[in-house]
């Protein structure tokens, strides 16, 4: 299984969703935040791929630039989608920008990969229906649909 292939990255940003939801009903915030915020990883990953007309994120100028750790950064991700970014930050609904922040500013994997604590069930609810309008947003990018 070739996971830097954009169908994979497709995929794996609808399952992460939603299995982010099914560890928030179960009551496991930590971990619905962690898989909420893959799933904006995968699905900026894809549309990068898109947008560079490549079907492996490996032949993208972002894997070029941005190596290691820095690769899971949702904020250096976005910065590489110049035309996206510029739609978040001027989307008069004033739903894009506020999802932006919040995802953004909670989604510190490696925190959350490694945190024992149970979380909290508003952050997760939040930051869930964060993930969905922005998981939302970037697919239909690519012509996707949720």
């Amino acid at each position: 299984m070739d996971t830097y292939h954009r169908n994979c990255q497709l995929g794996a940003s609808r399952r992460r969703l939603e299995d982010a939801e099914t560890l928030h009903k179960q009551k496991r915030w930590t971990g619905a935040i962690y898989l909420g915020g893959y799933a904006v990883e995968c699905a900026l990953k894809s549309l990068i791929c898109y947008e560079q007309r490549k079907n492996h994120f490996k032949e993208t100028t972002v894997f070029q630039k941005i190596q290691g750790a820095s690769l899971h950064n949702l904020t250096n991700l976005l910065n590489e989608l110049e035309y996206t970014k510029k739609s978040i930050q001027l989307d008069r609904s004033n739903i894009l920008l506020p999802a932006w922040k919040l995802v953004s500013s909670m989604w510190l994997n490696d925190e959350l990969r490694y945190s024992d604590k149970l979380g909290d069930e508003k952050d997760s609810k939040e930051f869930i229906a964060a993930v969905k309008i922005l998981h939302t947003f970037f697919l239909a990018k690519q012509n996707e649909t949720s």
